[in-house]
Order: structure tokens, then sequence, then C-alpha cells
């Protein structure tokens, strides 16, 4: 046989090339961990950033398992949600964590390898939900910036900065 058909050919390359671009795929998104009400607060800035194609799957805290071994990982919640502060406590520490106690406190946070080499988690903390959003919608410009060298979103017109 001179050449083989065309499916077996087309057979190779669906089988070589199909995890590639799953796994390509899978570190384009980006992995939201809320509490509940952080979530419902975080909804206008995940449509923002779906309306730019960046891919956003969210989980609520009690399933970090399922989250901690991707590339780029946020994190949104204030003290008071159930399960938060423990959480914060393993990825920003003790002292940030007591820095968020007094009624309104709120700050963003950038830790890297927390769970896993080149890892990148981007936190909005605060000492309620509301606080915690506050700490997103303060950053706009430090995130964006982050956002856009993660995800290489400045092929975009005007990048994210209609938000």
């Amino acid at each position: 046989m001179k050449h083989a058909p065309g499916w077996i050919l087309s057979a190779f390359i669906f089988c070589f090339l199909l995890p590639v671009a799953t796994k390509a795929q899978t570190e384009d998104t980006l992995f939201l961990l809320a509490a509940k009400e952080s979530r419902i607060q975080a909804q206008a800035w995940i449509d923002f950033l779906q309306r730019y194609e960046l891919p956003v799957e969210h989980y609520v805290l009690s399933e970090l398992d399922l989250v901690k071994n991707h590339d780029f990982i946020v994190i949104t919640g204030g003290l008071d949600e159930t399960g938060c502060q423990e959480l914060l406590k393993g990825v920003i520490g003790d002292a940030e964590v007591a820095s968020l106690q007094s009624e309104g406190a709120k700050k963003m946070f950038l830790k890297e390898n927390v769970w896993k080499p080149g890892q990148k988690v981007l936190v909005f903390a605060g000492s309620d939900a509301a606080a915690a959003a506050a700490a997103r919608s303060e950053s706009r410009e430090t995130w964006m910036e982050l956002l856009q060298e993660w995800f290489d979103l400045d092929e975009v017109p005007g990048g994210l900065r209609a938000y």
C-alpha cells in the first residue's frame, strides 16, 4: 500500500493533538474559589471576563481539592464566611488574615507556588463579602494587568480597560 487512507492519518492526528488541546484549554482557564455570598458578588466580574472569552470555572470553598492543582486561581471571600478564614490563613498567612479583622478591612494579595510550582493565586479578601468585593474593585488596574499577562489578553482591542 503506497499511501495510507486519509482516515488513518486523521485518526492519528486526532489521537495525538486532542490531549494537547485539552491541556492548553485547562491552562487558559481561571479557577474561582469563593464562598456563596462572595460568589454572588463576583458575578458581574465573571460575566465581564467571559465577555472577553476568558473561561472562568467557579467552585465553592469546600471544593479546594478540585482547584488547587491548576495554574491560575482566584480566591474571594470575607472572613465572616464559612471556611474562608481557615483557607486564607493557609494562603496568605495568619498576620495578613489578622489585618483583615476590623470592619471594612480589605486587600488584594498575589501569591505564587501555593500548591504547585508556577502557580498564581490572586486573593480578594476582606472582613466580609462586601469588603472582599471592594478589594477587587479598588485593585482593578493591578488585576487587569495580571490577567492580561497570564492570558495574553493584550490582543483584545482595549484590553480589559472597559471594566
